[in-house]
């Protein structure tokens, strides 16, 4: 940690910068060693061109530093041999330093990729890796050995639909993690002509309304590394809508995970767990399905987070330009309101097209901020008396005793970086106890955001091993005490936009240098209990059998 902090330091000293007050961020793309351009689409003719966007940051060879595996996408114009574009993974040599090893751990999926998600799905202590494709989606195996084999026919999960948000979870308590796959348009070049509708009278291209829904997908895992549709009977084949980002949380407490789909341009939907296999869809009454106004939004990217530290998860979603960004605030029973402009959300650009997301601690003052990352749709967006931009800087705003403050402008000249940008992932890959993060361009470099705050405030990372729950403990909530202040959370697999981030807890402690209590709420209904931890740690913490 200390070698990745002077590296860190030296990095910004040399390039003249010196962090501010604050949340402050740097552009450590280059000097990280990222150098994979985005590919998808060459001229924006039809709608998958300008919709994939995903990442993850996971440590796939255990060696207690997180990697990043990038998306990329194609194009319908066709390469020359060999020259296909191709998804990439990076592993993180332990100085902040990624190396490509896509070859080495086969994992150059050559698909029209969207996004990933990622998961110990067979419980062998390895990180497995799901992709979403336009087209057949992929399940790659971690062999161990830093290397990867394509086990997507065994195990039954390679939906040929227009895959997008992807996200594991236990959804029936039995130990192994689920995944839920939303799917977005039934479309094909044989029947989609390129450019033929309006935006704000300027031509673009078509959808999503106006074309077919693609229906969502539910597998349960069988244990025996197989999984099975079952989505009819879990309740989940309803209405098709234009499925984009998926949340597995339990929104009401009651100890089992429930399930939010972000729609784009159709109603959101909230799925109750019933706690026998089967889902109840409650977004329209319990207040999440609609905006505040009750308007069907162009939602795309979705974060759950309890940034008011009430101890109930609340709900964020981004939308598109000339719609305000929804933050759903849980307020117990079943029941959210949207407070995005009583919270100070809501005073963001509206001429931003708003996409991946994530609620974190940036400062680690020890209330969540939020991330929001932006691009438009359509390049059109550059024309003369459109009052927008293609390429657009992304948003930061910093919790405020509950309040969101922008600060943007003064978060240093990462935030300053313009790009088509979707997808984020949030992981301290520099292991200087700060939150950095991953956003990926379209047809560009993406943007490594290293987290280069002043600031001394402690911090605890937090991370799982489950025994008798899933191996990564997803869908456990930890709670964390010091000197009588609570904050909670829950281990999350996928979520922001087709995107997946490191599954270790970070709390952001202050100027408390301990921990007095530490509570998992394991999966298993099990409860264990730590006490008097010293901050400034990653903490590990196995399932107790006992």
């Amino acid at each position: 940690m200390k070698v990745a902090a002077a590296i860190g330091a030296l990095v910004t000293a040399l390039s003249g910068q010196v962090s501010g007050e604050g949340l402050y961020f740097i552009d450590a793309t280059d000097a990280a060693g990222i150098a994979l351009v985005n590919t998808s689409g060459s001229s924006q003719r039809y709608i998958v061109e300008g919709m994939m966007g995903g990442s993850a940051f996971f440590d796939y060879d255990n060696d207690g530093d997180v990697d990043l595996y990038i998306a990329n996408g194609s194009s319908f114009d066709g390469f020359e041999e060999g020259a296909h574009p191709r998804n990439a993974l990076y592993r993180n040599d332990g100085t902040g330093l990624f190396q490509d090893v896509t070859n080495a751990a086969a994992v150059g999926d050559t698909s029209w990729s969207m996004g990933c998600a990622v998961s110990d799905y067979d419980n062998d202590g390895d990180a497995d890796l799901y992709v979403s494709n336009y087209g057949r989606n992929t399940l790659y195996r971690n062999e161990g050995a830093e290397r990867f084999v394509d086990v997507t026919d065994a195990a039954g999960v390679g939906d040929d639909r227009w895959g997008t948000g992807a996200v594991f979870g236990d959804y029936d308590r039995d130990g192994d993690v689920d995944l839920f796959v939303a799917n977005y348009v039934d479309f094909s070049l044989d029947y989609e002509s390129p450019i033929p509708c309006l935006w704000k009278n300027v031509s673009v291209y078509c959808g999503p309304v106006g074309l077919l829904p693609a229906a969502d997908v539910l597998y349960r895992n069988n244990g025996n590394g197989s999984f099975s549709d079952v989505t009819a009977e879990a309740g989940l084949a309803e209405e098709k809508f234009y499925g984009m980002s998926a949340l597995w949380g339990d929104y009401d407490g009651d100890g089992w995970i429930d399930l939010f789909v972000a729609d784009d341009s159709t109603p959101n939907k909230l799925y109750h767990n019933e706690r026998d296999g089967t889902f109840v869809e409650s977004a329209l009454i319990a207040g999440v399905a609609y905006s505040g106004e009750g308007v069907e939004q162009g939602c795309m990217g979705a974060a759950l987070g309890d940034y008011n530290g009430n101890g109930r998860p609340d709900i964020f979603v981004t939308n598109f330009a000339d719609e305000a960004n929804a933050l759903y605030d849980n307020e117990g029973g079943g029941f959210f309101t949207d407070v995005a402009f009583s919270s100070g959300i809501g005073r963001a650009d509206r001429r931003l097209v708003a996409w991946g997301t994530g609620f974190f601690d940036g400062d680690n003052d020890g209330d969540l901020d939020l991330f929001v990352a932006n691009g438009h749709t359509y390049p059109e967006a550059d024309m003369p008396l459109l009052d927008s931009n293609y390429e657009q800087i992304n948003s930061l705003f910093e919790n405020s005793g509950g309040q969101f403050v922008e600060v943007t402008d003064s978060a240093g000249p990462g935030l300053a970086v313009r790009g088509v940008s979707r997808g984020a992932s949030f992981a301290d890959y520099d292991a200087d106890g700060d939150v950095d993060i991953f956003v990926l361009n379209l047809n560009a470099l993406p943007t490594l955001l290293r987290n280069d705050s002043n600031q001394k405030h402690h911090y605890l990372q937090v991370k799982l091993v489950g025994r008798e729950s899933n191996r990564d403990g997803i869908g456990a909530r930890v709670q964390v005490e010091a000197d009588g202040r609570m904050q909670y959370a829950e281990v999350q697999s996928g979520g922001s936009y087709l995107s997946h981030s490191d599954m270790s807890l970070h709390f952001g402690l202050s100027d408390r240098d301990r921990v007095n209590r530490l509570i998992v709420d394991w999966p298993s209904g099990r409860r264990q209990e730590i006490v008097d931890i010293e901050a400034d740690q990653l903490l590990t913490v196995y399932e107790s059998l006992d």
